[in-house]
């Protein structure tokens, strides 16, 4: 089953691509052709499915969001290290 992903872009990489951190820390390289608009730069939140961005996420809900998801992992496995 594929899920949307909430991303923040680390870097651009060409004109229809850019690296984007998962809220565990993993980068992938997403698509940028699905997403209208000008392009994301270093710092924007992104809704990823299936390696295509889709959407842009407002910063401070983002940060707020993914800060949730992060303690909720956290609290589901402390074993691992979720940044």
């Amino acid at each position: 089953m594929c899920m949307s992903r909430l991303h923040r872009v680390v870097k651009n990489v060409g004109s229809n691509t850019v690296a984007v951190e998962d809220v565990d820390g993993t980068v992938h390289h997403v698509s940028l052709l699905a997403l209208d608009g000008p392009s994301p730069g270093p710092g924007d939140w992104l809704v990823v499915h299936s390696g295509y961005a889709l959407e842009r996420v407002d910063r401070s809900e983002a940060e707020e969001v993914a800060a949730e998801i992060r303690r909720g992992a956290v609290a589901a496995r402390p074993d691992v290290d979720w940044r």
